[in-house]
């Protein structure tokens, strides 16, 4: 018995010593953190030009202790760490900082901190901070590293675009109105345009969740260069962007719209019968690669590639089409459609075999990748509150964290043989480990960050193993198709 009681008054002991060396090390963490985020905003803003933005944006009104600095500073950690809206007790915690930290003539309650943050003003302020801040030149850090040679050397760079739906609370339906019925009532939907080549994200834009992709197609052209190849699905199907695209001396492969009308030649007066003229081709046994002109008044020349498909992908489609419409039952004309892969690009067969172009258009799938590790590592769908100026901020800030986390995972791979590849999902959660992460985020100096890396890189890459990965695969096969036609 006597024993016993030892042993729980040891453990006692042990637990009471781990709790204080943690809340030693928190403390240090949270002083060097308000360090770094203030060391964040001299380095994008000056103090005269944050003070001129906050009134200009009507966040504060007159000259008080509590300036723009420590008001911003407050709002971006009580954002980063207390993301599930933790209540008064965490805007008691928000004050007891600002005091600690920023002198003990900020005298202010957290009611009255939380109705300064709860303000829409805020929220647009903050909106603002962040895009400067993702303007921010870690680029230098990263150059270098952005213009890793692909074996695709017909492209300058493969961009894809893509979006994601995230929930919000129903406080914010008026601002991000959500698709409503089964899903939610107030949604974001968060669109990408990534350089894929390079592991870059170029542009993120944020519209309602029921926004439609195909309003966003456009976006794409303005960051087009000579060369680019563009992957996107169906959802962007725009028949003058692709005009646009081919105006830009670039490249796209896309999935063919049912909606869209097909004529083999440019003065053709009638559409043609596309699933007769495929039979009649006999897809079944081989594959179709012919010229067309689509667009009833574009008449933009493409290559249309088709392959039937096996049973059961139109067994999966089915079912897809009945899950986004209440359960109906797609047409028999609907249902032979799916039947076939209809594929259009503007890169002409002696650039690339029908292989190769399926095989490329695999990498769109890199993206929804991209987005489970935003959601599943990052947490980024994970927002809860009930004031929706403050949501706005955290949405705004997550996403942040995506844009920086992406361009280190660029240098990340820079780092590593180009027959090598680093986990995004490892490579997150080393971030994350030991308030990597946090760091990454509000430090202009990367100096430290980089040299673990150049450390831990090798424990981060993807395990060897039989089947190679996607890009690899896509690669090889580039360099065989490339042979091949060398040698014809």
């Amino acid at each position: 018995m006597l024993t016993c009681l030892n042993e729980s008054r040891q453990t006692r002991r042990k637990k009471e010593r781990s709790k204080a060396k943690f809340e030693a090390a928190q403390q240090v963490a949270e002083k060097e953190t308000f360090k770094e985020i203030n060391f964040m905003l001299r380095k994008v803003y000056s103090e005269d030009e944050l003070k001129k933005l906050a009134k200009k944006m009507n966040v504060i009104q007159r000259n008080r202790k509590l300036t723009p600095y420590p008001f911003v500073s407050i709002i971006m950690i009580g954002c980063v760490c207390d993301t599930d809206d933790a209540g008064m007790r965490s805007l008691r915690r928000m004050c007891l900082l600002l005091r600690k930290y920023y002198g003990e003539g900020i005298n202010i309650t957290p009611q009255a901190l939380q109705q300064k943050i709860n303000r829409k003003e805020v929220s647009i302020l903050i909106k603002e901070i962040m895009s400067k801040i993702l303007g921010y030149k870690i680029d230098k850090s990263l150059k270098k590293f952005r213009n890793r040679k692909s074996k695709i050397i017909d492209f300058y760079r493969i961009l894809l675009q893509d979006s994601t739906v995230i929930s919000l609370p129903p406080s914010l339906k008026r601002i991000f109105r959500g698709c409503g019925g089964a899903a939610s009532e107030a949604a974001v939907k968060c669109d990408f345009i990534i350089d894929q080549s390079n592991n870059l994200v170029i542009r993120v834009k944020f519209v309602a969740g029921r926004v439609p992709d195909s309003t966003m197609s456009s976006d794409i052209v303005g960051y087009l260069e000579k060369n680019d190849l563009v992957i996107r699905d169906l959802g962007y199907f725009n028949l003058s962007q692709l005009s646009k695209i081919t105006n830009k001396k670039a490249y796209f492969i896309s999935r063919l719209s049912k909606t869209t009308n097909i004529y083999l030649n440019q003065n053709d007066k009638e559409p043609l019968d596309l699933i007769a003229h495929l039979k009649k081709l006999e897809i079944e046994k081989n594959n179709v690669d012919i010229d067309v002109y689509i667009g009833r008044t574009e008449r933009l020349q493409v290559r249309l590639i088709g392959i039937k498909v096996p049973q059961e992908v139109v067994e999966a489609r089915r079912q897809k089409y009945k899950e986004n419409h209440k359960k109906k039952e797609p047409t028999e004309e609907l249902q032979e459609w799916n039947g076939y892969t209809l594929m259009i690009s503007n890169i002409s067969k002696k650039t690339m075999s029908i292989k190769m172009i399926l095989k490329i258009y695999k990498i769109r799938w890199q993206i929804e990748l991209f987005f489970k590790n935003m959601k599943s590592n990052l947490g980024v769908d994970n927002i809860t509150g009930e004031n929706k100026y403050r949501i706005l901020c955290i949405v705004y800030i997550k996403i942040t964290f995506t844009w920086i986390i992406a361009n280190l995972y660029a240098y990340a791979q820079g780092l590593v043989a180009p027959e090598e590849e680093v986990s995004l999902d490892q490579f997150t959660k080393w971030l994350k480990e030991e308030n990597r992460l946090k760091y990454a985020f509000i430090t202009g100096d990367l100096t430290n960050l980089l040299d673990e890396l150049k450390r831990d890189v090798d424990l981060l890459c993807k395990q060897k193993r039989k089947r190679k990965t996607t890009w690899r695969d896509i690669e090889d096969t580039y360099v065989e198709e490339n042979g091949n036609m060398n040698a014809a």
